[in-house]
């Protein structure tokens, strides 16, 4: 009976055991379960955080990098937009306008239906509407400063002192089809605040209206915005505006209070704020201050996880759930669970390189976007100023590849075939390059300029290699249809990693000058390139100068000699720079020249000293040259200007001997037209050169002004004195009057009164000043 009640005891005791060891297990491998899922999760959430991260900044980083050519583009398009409202609302005027006219109506009712038509005329969201200034009048239309219905605004200045109604006019007078834009300062509607103003302008003739619209420059931001933000809203693309106090959201007030305390660096290379939210990356647009921004949510990387981790450990549920049945019930069969095991993970794990893999494609194109040239398939600009700035060595060797008069093969083929040869071109340039140096790198700098940049290899070697390169590519037979060609290839290169485009394209064009097919960037080209930059800084004052009216018209007396008054003004042109600084002449006409933007400034000057003559009642001398001369439509602007402000009478035309008698059938033809309104004409600088007589006695100009160089030595020399002797007795026998320029001094003052010369002009006479 007791060994009955121990091997009981024994039995109970073993049972006990045995339970033991089954919880023991059972909560071994729950807890098993527990890390293992719990390290799973945290894997899987650090692998989307670390690829949405880099995601967001791949997304960004384009963005910026392409927003200058956007802004472009899209200020374009706005401006096409604005004149295609105006155009529209002049329609409307002109259908009211004849219509009512075949009704019979009279003007002062036709002029109340256009106001009522365009009053309530809107366009941009309603931010954009119609106005209507009349040419020397009253404001007809202005729905937003109504105030100013019925006011001249002739003398009202913007606020950076443009006379901007006096612009309007300037526009639509003596454009082409009597249309065109203006850019001036004015006050955003119902605020006290200034912005940019673009407006189209077009002139309404039957009442000499003219009927405008424009956009401010805060519109075109939104605008700007509003388009990145539908073309980025897939992927959380946002802006904040950093010049507002206050964001627009709860989001941007609390990004704003957070980016204001980082460093201004930080931004503009780019950053990510990780905060209770979500996270973020940040990249500050300097040029208008705009922070753009891409970012998800913690509950979309939540739900992303969630996601994965359903895929994933739904099937490591079972998986789990068998292997413990079986580490439970046959440990021996352990093996065979934890094999199962193994296997679905290298399944799910597979997927989620999978999913790895399809978000480092999407980056990669992104970056493939910003960096390919979509036409050749080669690195564009962005990706060699990229990799420049990546090159350690501060030399490099750069060539620039162009093509010899590819201008000529599109106008030829078309720009289809034009592509396809650069095409082909740019391929065989890059397996030429690699074969020769296998670090080369190929770029499409523009148009039909290819980059070259090698950077482990001497000058001399460089310079050796694309001498090789081309004279291969010239060998490179490209056919269009039955017709075989080749190509001429030249090259400039630099070894300058802070300018090597600039410096290259200059060797390139010396290289064309020349006739060789590759010139290396040298100290002789360096007073050449000093010069470039002089002319691209005069070249930008020029074009502020003309947008912002500081194109300024100084007055020089033209004396008469006999009796000391002042005959006339000639009016000669200065510029002031955003400094202030007077810009003399010498320094800007010729980059003018140069630019093509001489005809502006000259028109400028023109109007300016034609106001001064129509306000104080003076003589002017208006300098032309031979490009006005050839100009048929500058021509015609310079007969309706002196027209339209009505002083002809008071006008005398300066035009430089040497390039007077360049074409005589127009001087003539011009000068007959100017003298039938009362205009004179000058020949200026006679005496400089070879003097044509002959011509003189056909053209019978109004006055010769005889050349400075002649009257600042006929005091010193017998033979400027008997030149200008002669100068002035033919101009008596052809009842023509004489002016003698540069008189600096008494004493040449009195030798050209001796002379007979009929008035004087110099510094001693009197300095140019404004008359203003």
């Amino acid at each position: 009976m007791a060994e009955s009640f121990t091997r009981l005891k024994e039995v109970r005791r073993i049972g006990y055991l045995l339970l033991l060891i089954l919880v023991a297990s059972v909560l071994f491998m729950a807890g098993s379960n527990y890390l293992f899922r719990k390290e799973v999760e945290e894997a899987i959430y650090v692998s989307i955080f670390e690829q949405n991260k880099k995601r967001l900044k791949e997304i960004v980083d384009a963005t910026v990098l392409s927003f200058s050519k956007k802004e472009a583009l899209l200020k374009e398009d706005m401006k096409r937009k604005v004149r295609e409202e105006v155009l529209n609302a002049h329609k409307i005027a002109t259908s009211i306008y004849r219509t009512c006219k075949i009704l019979k109506c009279s003007d002062n009712k036709i002029k109340r239906l256009i106001h009522e038509a365009l009053k309530g005329y809107r366009f941009f969201e309603g931010k954009g509407y119609i106005f209507i200034d009349s040419v020397k009048g009253p404001v007809v239309l202005n729905p937003l400063f109504p105030e100013l219905e019925g006011k001249n605004v002739w003398n009202i200045k913007d606020a950076k002192g443009k006379l901007v109604h006096r612009e309007f006019e300037r526009t639509v007078l003596y454009s082409p089809n009597n249309e065109g834009f203006v850019t001036y300062y004015w006050y955003l509607p119902g605020t006290k605040k200034v912005d940019e103003k673009i407006s189209f302008l077009k002139l309404f003739k039957p009442y000499n209206w003219i009927i405008g619209g424009g956009f401010y420059l805060s519109d075109f931001k939104e605008y700007v915005k509003r388009i990145l933000k539908e073309e980025g809203r897939i992927y959380n693309l946002f802006i904040v505006d950093l010049n507002g106090k206050t964001g627009s959201s709860l989001q941007e007030r609390r990004l704003l209070a957070v980016v204001r305390r980082l460093p201004q660096k930080e931004l503009e290379s780019g950053l990510f704020i990780n905060n209770g939210s979500g996270v973020y990356y940040l990249r500050l647009y300097r040029r208008w201050n705009w922070l753009i921004g891409s970012y998800v949510t913690k509950d979309d990387l939540f739900k992303e996880a969630v996601v994965l981790k359903g895929e994933f450990m739904g099937t490591m549920k079972a998986a789990l759930f068998v292997g413990s049945l079986v580490v439970l019930v046959i440990f021996s069969s352990s093996t065979l669970g934890i094999w199962y095991f193994m296997e679905e993970l290298r399944k799910t794990l597979r997927e989620l390189f999978k999913r790895n893999r399809q978000l480092t494609k999407l980056n990669r194109e992104m970056v493939l976007r910003a960096y390919k040239d979509n036409i050749t398939g080669l690195r564009n600009r962005n990706r060699f100023e990229e990799d420049l700035r990546k090159v350690a060595t501060s030399k490099v060797n750069f060539a620039l590849v162009n093509i010899r008069n590819f201008r000529e093969i599109n106008e030829l083929f078309g720009m289809k075939e034009g592509d396809r040869i650069l095409r082909t071109f740019g391929k065989f340039l890059k397996r030429l390059a690699k074969r020769e140096n296998k670090f080369a790198r190929v770029y499409r700098i523009r148009g039909d300029r290819f980059g070259l940049l090698v950077t482990d290899i001497s000058e001399g070697d460089f310079i050796s290699m694309v001498k090789r390169i081309i004279a291969k590519l010239e060998q490179q037979e490209f056919e269009v249809g039955d017709i075989k060609f080749r190509l001429d290839v030249v090259a400039g290169i630099s070894r300058n990693r802070e300018q090597p485009i600039i410096e290259a394209e200059i060797a390139e064009q010396e290289a064309k000058k020349r006739n060789m097919d590759i010139y290396v960037f040298d100290v002789d080209l360096e007073e050449l390139y000093r010069e470039l930059q002089k002319n691209i800084t005069i070249a930008t004052k020029l074009k502020d100068a003309i947008s912002n009216d500081r194109v300024i018209p100084v007055f020089q007396p033209i004396v008469d000699l006999q009796t000391g008054e002042v005959e006339k003004y000639e009016a000669l042109m200065r510029i002031v720079d955003e400094d202030g600084k007077l810009l003399m002449p010498g320094d800007f006409l010729p980059v003018a020249k140069k630019i093509s933007i001489y005809n502006k400034l000259s028109k400028k000057l023109i109007e300016k000293a034609l106001l001064t003559v129509r306000e104080k009642g003076i003589k002017v001398a208006l300098n032309i040259s031979s490009e006005d001369l050839v100009s048929s439509t500058m021509r015609d602007w310079l007969i309706e200007v002196i027209r339209n402000y009505g002083v002809a009478d008071k006008v005398c035309f300066e035009i430089v001997e040497s390039e007077a008698f360049s074409d005589l059938r127009i001087l003539e033809s011009f000068y007959s037209k100017v003298k039938e309104l009362g205009a004179e004409l000058a020949i200026d600088d006679f005496g400089s050169g070879y003097s044509n007589y002959e011509y003189i006695t056909i053209i019978k100009p109004d006055y010769i002004k005889i050349d400075g160089s002649l009257i600042s030595k006929v005091v010193q020399s017998k033979d400027a004195e008997t030149l200008v002797k002669h100068i002035v007795l033919f101009s008596k026998e052809l009842n023509i009057k004489t002016v003698a320029e540069f008189i600096s001094s008494e004493e040449i003052l009195e030798k050209v009164k001796e002379l007979g010369v009929d008035y004087g002009q110099g510094f001693y006479l009197g300095k140019p000043t404004q008359l203003s």
